[in-house]
């Protein structure tokens, strides 16, 4: 995770959890981008308890949140 990644993971976290999700919301990611987004950084689930809960692997977790990061941050450089 690059440093971009961890500035705006870190910001989630520290919002409360209605403002997080709203800004999340705000990008308009794809939707399995955004929902884990909000189930890890907001809810603070683990890769494994979200992929559980989701019916995914951790892996496709990982994968769509670097994603998103990668999104949220293309949107704020532009």
């Amino acid at each position: 995770m690059n440093s971009q990644h961890k500035a705006i993971r870190s910001l989630l976290t520290t919002m409360a959890p209605r403002r997080a999700i709203e800004y999340i919301r705000s990008f308009e990611l794809p939707e399995e981008e955004e929902l884990f987004l909000i189930e890890c950084d907001v809810r603070r689930k683990s890769y494994v308890k979200a992929a559980d809960d989701n019916h995914t692997t951790p892996e496709v977790i990982k994968r769509r949140r670097n994603s998103a990061y990668s999104h949220i941050a293309d949107a704020i450089n532009n």
